[in-house]
């Protein structure tokens, strides 16, 4: 995985666990939660590209 998208993807995981124990309002949650997910998709098709 290319180490600048692990660190979104490590930068936005933290951003949403900050979220989520501050009972933020569910839609900055699924907000963040969706921006992660997308994230980690690019890095899964990286990780299929190179393999």
């Amino acid at each position: 995985m290319d180490f600048k998208l692990g660190l979104l993807i490590f930068k936005n995981r933290s951003k949403l666990s900050k979220l989520i124990e501050q009972n933020a309002e569910p839609e900055k949650i699924l907000k963040q939660s969706k921006l992660l997910d997308k994230y980690i998709a690019q890095g899964m098709n990286l990780i299929n590209k190179r393999s």
